[in-house]
């Protein structure tokens, strides 16, 4: 376990980081590879062109990050809190990411591939998730604030207990998706319908 990260290495492999305050710095084309970061702070870093694959963070914060042409390739996000990054400038199509217990703000998420991935136990506050393939995603816990989904294919997901998601039945795919009642009535208000007790 290092607390250091060198600015003269490029590529770090089966390392653990701790308590590293990275605010500010360039990490741009670096590669991390099954590296596991605990403690880290990510603030106003440029990551253009970094690659992180099979990399874990736990209880790690992100903020205002450039993300350009990064990669973020089976990653773990547990207990972290990441702010104001539009994931949209990295490179989607290799976008394999996992959130648990984190809390994401400010985010932009889009034309990615999520099919079976975990988001669950988390807040996702003033985000955006558009024309993903959430397929078998697992939200099961989740809160949405302020959090639409646009032109995203969600069937067989699971929102089991998730609250305040906001989605267009007629702008999503949901066969077979799963919702809790009573949250499950807010799908009902983009079409218009009127709901009364009793």
């Amino acid at each position: 376990m290092t607390d250091i990260l060198d600015p003269d290495i490029e590529d770090y492999e089966d390392e653990s980081f701790e308590s590293l305050n990275l605010s500010g710095e360039n990490l741009s084309a670096k590669a991390f590879m099954d590296c596991t970061f605990i403690d880290c702070r990510f603030s106003d870093c440029s990551l253009v062109g970094t690659l992180f694959r099979g990399c874990r963070f736990e209880n790690c914060e992100f903020s205002l990050l450039k993300v350009t042409n990064s990669v973020f390739s089976s990653i773990e996000f547990d207990s972290c809190r990441l702010q104001g990054i539009n994931f949209s400038d990295s490179s989607t199509r290799q976008f394999y990411a996992e959130f648990t217990d984190c809390d994401v703000r400010h985010c932009f998420f889009s034309d990615m591939n999520m099919k079976k991935r975990e988001l669950s136990r988390s807040r996702f506050r003033d985000c955006e998730f558009h024309q993903i393939d959430f397929r078998e995603a697992d939200f099961r816990s989740t809160e949405f604030s302020e959090t639409p989904f646009s032109s995203c294919d969600l069937r067989k997901a699971d929102f089991t207990a998730a609250r305040g998601y906001i989605i267009n039945p007629e702008q999503n795919k949901l066969r077979d998706a799963k919702f809790s009642v009573p949250d499950v009535l807010a799908l009902l208000a983009p079409l218009g319908i009127k709901i009364k007790e009793g």
